[in-house]
């Protein structure tokens, strides 16, 4: 008897966080792996091959040969998704591009799914939800029915860079006894653990066309704080600003310096009830709240709980406003 041949499967990318993920995933399955990157970020999961590139170079796909179950591209740069389909098109079974539901409007409904308005395009890689949204475009009117296109919300989870889900049950484990600043406006909420996302990518995608909007189950701010409060052991006093306190405060929204991660304009709050029906019909999952917040805790005290961060209210700040907050009530 014959052995099965394995899936070919190519990852641009693959060397860090969901890229990465996707790449393990893929090996982990007994799938034949490639990762196409510079190489420069991170490394290639064990028994993946990294084909080094610079996507901008003439010949970045040179190396590649043969034809490929599925292509996985997260790019953000349109250049590079048009460099992939001009290169690759013709060879790919499937793909699956990975876009953001920053490529639909923002000022969203509540329930709003896949087919609600997208952004203008736009084929400026600073603009990027118009980027993605063209690159949605691109890739459908040559790909037709081999394209999957996934709209992840706010991603979590270990190894997150960005410094907005984790910034809650860091931020309470750090205070201890200490005082947290917390918005006194309660509001929805959405994360998808990258581990939830990756599995959905490997297993689910692959027999998927369409486009899926992959979102975190919604939930409340006021109740993530409360399950974080515990599993960080925090027993101290929460504090509680309005909205024209934190504005006053110099305090921001979602992410920034000055930010508290998670919260948004009360006008903005749609874009967190976005729903995650067809991601769940397709066999998407949402893992449960308290296990994901114990491993990000986990790995927010491996990386330093009070680290500098360009997305969140440093502590030192955070403490400032807390005491300006006290010497006017």
């Amino acid at each position: 008897m014959s052995e099965t041949t394995p899936r070919r499967v190519l990852v641009l990318g693959g060397t860090q966080w969901l890229g990465r993920a996707v790449a393990q995933g893929h090996v982990e399955r007994g799938a034949e792996v490639t990762c196409l990157a510079r190489g420069e970020a991170g490394a290639a999961p064990d028994d993946a091959r990294l084909e080094r590139a610079d996507r901008d170079a003439a010949d970045a796909y040179d190396a590649l040969s043969g034809e490929w179950d599925e292509v996985v591209d997260v790019t953000r740069i349109p250049r590079h998704a048009r460099g992939a389909l001009d290169a690759l098109a013709d060879h790919a079974a499937h793909w699956t591009f990975v876009s953001s539901v920053s490529a639909q409007r923002l000022e969203a409904p509540v329930g709003a799914d896949e087919d609600d308005e997208l952004v203008p395009e736009s084929e400026s890689e600073g603009d990027y939800g118009g980027a993605k949204a063209w690159i949605e475009r691109a890739l459908r009117e040559r790909l037709g029915a081999r394209l999957l296109v996934v709209r992840p919300g706010l991603i979590g989870g270990p190894g997150d860079a960005s410094d907005r889900f984790g910034h809650w049950v860091a931020r309470l484990a750090l205070a201890a006894d200490g005082p947290v600043l917390v918005p006194a406006r309660d509001q929805a909420t959405q994360t998808i653990d990258v581990r939830d996302l990756a599995t959905f990518l490997v297993v689910r995608a692959p027999a998927i066309d369409g486009v899926v909007n992959a979102v975190g189950a919604e939930r409340r701010l006021h109740a993530l704080i409360e399950t974080a409060r515990g599993i960080a052991g925090h027993t101290g006093e929460l504090v509680l600003a309005t909205d024209a306190q934190l504005e006053a405060a110099d305090v921001g929204h979602w992410a920034g310096p000055r930010a508290l991660p998670l919260t948004l304009p009360a006008a903005l709050e749609p874009h967190a009830q976005r729903s995650s029906a067809r991601y769940r019909a397709a066999g998407g999952e949402h893992r449960p709240l308290e296990g994901m917040l114990v491993d990000v805790l986990a790995d927010e005290q491996g990386r330093g709980l009070d680290r500098p961060s360009a997305n969140r209210l440093s502590r030192a700040d955070e403490l400032r406003v807390i005491d300006s907050l006290a010497s006017t009530s």
